[in-house]
């Protein structure tokens, strides 16, 4: 049974309590007993609504896409959230003003001293208060779950965020390597491409690894997708692993932290790739494809020397510089695709 359902019996129940009640009574206001009632009920619904609404907007305030993350839901899901609190606001105002209209009127009533008049009053009152509550209640219905929904989202996100930066920080401590597949570059470029917001965060998360102690020494190397020429891949893959140093050194990162760059073009990819112009490429579905060659236009870090033990310590979100420092475009004879 909803809330608004019960409280329609609970009000009936004192209407139909307040009728018996005034037959054992001496008063000259049989039906005030009947008011206090259904007025306890109606200022009882009227603060659970608008604790309801309190808790929604906070809520609501707190949801948020995490700075470097996209999702296309949670952020269609905000908007949709943030364009309801206007008609939850408007519903509950509405419920009060019925309480206030109803309050005014049963005293009216109560003051003829005609018991009939008064419980007539008093349940049309209450009627309308019923029905203006029953329309916040349903509209709060509609977005405390989208609420939930979308909290776990956002937690998904900032879970992700998390694993990043361990990941990082284990490699700092530990050594190793690691892939990173979202760093953007505009076509045929060694230009950053930031359209995507994870492609700043990645690389700022990546200032952050480099800054997590002075002892960290690393290498850069660039990998492409098999678009393009031999050539044209080795030089393109080296020009973005020089901008990803230009970067991380532009925002604080020591130069003589990064002991080397390197491009490899498309000679070790992560992902099978079929060679471009191929029957095989062909035959591969455009999403497929296009996976496989975002995966294999990377940049891969590689630790030459690990942080002392206890000592690494990378922030979740690292500053971001305020210009983002880029080198050179490296000549590309097959410009117009993003390798």
């Amino acid at each position: 049974m909803s809330t608004s359902s019960a409280l329609a019996l609970a009000l009936v129940a004192a209407l139909a309590a307040g009728a018996c009640d005034h037959v054992e009574r001496d008063t000259s206001n049989p039906a005030q007993a009947t008011w206090t009632g259904v007025a306890d009920q109606m200022t009882k619904r009227l603060s659970t609504l608008r604790s309801r609404q309190t808790i929604v907007s906070q809520r609501a305030s707190a949801l948020s896409v995490p700075e470097g993350t996209e999702d296309a839901n949670l952020t269609s899901l905000i908007a949709d959230v943030n364009g309801r609190l206007g008609l939850i606001g408007t519903a509950c105002d509405e419920a009060e003003a019925a309480l206030a209209q109803a309050r005014t009127e049963a005293e009216a009533a109560l003051a003829q001293a005609r018991r009939a008049d008064a419980e007539r009053a008093i349940r049309a009152g209450a009627d309308r208060f019923v029905a203006a509550a029953s329309k916040a209640d349903a509209a709060l219905a509609e977005v405390e779950p989208r609420l939930t929904q979308g909290e776990a989202l956002m937690q998904r996100l900032l879970d992700g965020i998390r694993a990043e930066v361990a990941r990082l920080t284990q490699l700092a401590k530990q050594g190793g390597n690691l892939d990173f597949s979202d760093i953007d570059f505009r076509v045929g470029s060694s230009e950053f491409d930031f359209t995507r917001p994870i492609s700043r965060a990645t690389l700022n998360r990546l200032v952050g690894f480099g800054q997590s102690c002075p002892e960290l020494r690393f290498a850069i190397t660039g990998h492409t997708s098999k678009e393009g020429t031999v050539a044209g891949n080795r030089a393109l893959s080296l020009a973005r692993a020089e901008a990803v140093k230009t970067y991380l050194v532009g925002a604080g990162v020591g130069a003589e932290k990064i002991v080397r760059t390197a491009g490899l073009g498309s000679t070790q990819p992560l992902a099978a790739e079929p060679e471009p112009g191929t029957p095989a490429e062909a035959a591969t579905p455009r999403d497929q494809l296009e996976a496989a060659r975002r995966t294999n236009r990377r940049v891969n870090i590689d630790v030459v020397t690990p942080c002392p033990a206890g000592t690494a310590e990378i922030a979740p979100t690292p500053p971001t510089p305020p210009t983002a420092v880029v080198a050179p475009a490296a000549p590309d004879p097959h410009a117009g695709h993003n390798h």
